[in-house]
């Protein structure tokens, strides 16, 4: 029986050895991680927005007795593509095939160095902590980033009673997901809960003023925080592969089955690039490793995704996005009602091809989401 090696934990790792665990009780499963805890960053939103609810934390070696695999916590050092081997500071592993599930790593902006101590992306969940047990000291918190991530901590934090302001370079929030009625529906009911933004800005110098940062932004205006969030993105975790000698673009580049440039070495989750796209949701990943576990029980089998709306956490304003596809042609039709939104893209051939929908609105997404082409299965 063959031998699998996971590189990483997270929901990508321990996703893909639970699938597998599912179809094969004996398959020797070993995994590599330095973190010891799992956590769900989808929760991030909701515990900023209560003090008092606790975040859903399992330790690593609960789930190796569960999962009945091998766990050693530890810093992989290299990879060996041609002799399937992993070399790390509790010594060399080896195994018939390998996968990579090194996640990504959040984007700081380069004024980040600028303000020690008052500057954090919220990704992990121990910085969520810390956050957390500093949130009755802070009046004033400054979001670089208006997409998902920024959005929802934005929703969460004001509901706390905090002054956010969001600092973005678009001219919206979720500027390439939403056309723009919807942006303006969702900064409405934002600001109608007391969040300000800044549009077409970025922060042009930053410094720390005794327990303060003081931002200057290109349109001239100036923010002053207690705390600054940093919500622009993350970037796949690839080091590692690229020292092996494995294709990189934006991630760790794999076929539809999950395999990168080498055989019998794969990699799933917020570090691979699947046709060009690497998708860092929760998700996506989960069919990842449906279909990744198949192939490790011998089925080689192509990872197949049903229609996979994007859910923004925000209760000022529930909210589904099914993009189109980039590049697609045709227009935006929208429709307001009392308490909500309806936006959909019809293409030029007069196909509903994405939708947008806005609080009451968002009960139709059931019925949408079977309309639109599951472009992510047809490139």
């Amino acid at each position: 029986m063959e031998t699998v090696l996971i590189i990483g934990g997270g929901i990508a790792g321990f996703s893909l050895a639970r699938e597998i665990r599912k179809l094969n009780p004996n398959q020797q499963i070993t995994l590599l991680s330095r973190d010891t805890q799992l956590f769900d960053r989808d929760e991030f939103p909701r515990l900023l927005a209560d003090p008092t609810a606790k975040a859903t934390v399992t330790d690593y070696e609960t789930l190796a007795q569960d999962l009945r695999l091998t766990l050693a916590n530890c810093t992989v050092q290299s990879l060996d593509p041609v002799h399937h081997s992993v070399t790390t500071d509790q010594g060399e592993f080896e195994a018939d095939r390998i996968i990579l599930a090194t996640g990504s790593s959040p984007m700081l902006p380069s004024f980040s160095r600028d303000l020690p101590g008052l500057m954090t992306a919220v990704t992990h969940v121990n910085i969520l902590e810390k956050v957390r047990a500093r949130l009755g000291a802070i009046r004033d918190v400054a979001i670089v980033g208006g997409g998902v991530a920024g959005c929802e901590f934005a929703n969460a934090l004001a509901t706390l009673g905090k002054h956010v302001t969001v600092i973005e370079q678009h001219g919206g929030p979720l500027f390439e997901l939403m056309p723009i009625d919807a942006r303006r529906h969702l900064i409405a009911e934002l600001e109608a809960i007391g969040v300000k933004f800044h549009f077409n800005a970025r922060c042009a110098s930053a410094c720390r003023e005794g327990l303060r940062a003081q931002l200057s932004l290109t349109d001239g205006k100036r923010v002053e925080a207690d705390l600054v969030i940093a919500a622009i993105g993350t970037v796949p975790n690839t080091k590692l592969a690229q020292a092996a000698g494995l294709n990189v673009g934006k991630g760790i580049i794999v076929d539809k089955r999950m395999e990168t440039s080498h055989t019998h070495i794969y990699a799933l989750g917020d570090c691979a690039e699947v046709a060009g796209m690497v998708l860092p949701y929760r998700a996506p990943i989960a069919y990842q490793a449906k279909a990744l576990a198949k192939t490790m029980n011998g089925v080689a089998t192509a990872v197949d995704y049903p229609p996979l709306p994007i859910s923004l956490n925000t209760p000022a304003c529930p909210t589904m996005i099914s993009p189109p596809k980039r590049g697609a042609q045709g227009q935006w039709e929208t429709l307001v009602v009392e308490n909500g939104l309806n936006a959909s893209f019809v293409d030029d051939y007069g196909r509903l091809s994405g939708f947008v929908l806005m609080g009451a609105e968002t009960v139709e997404v059931e019925f949408l989401k079977v309309e639109v082409p599951n472009w992510l299965n047809n490139i």
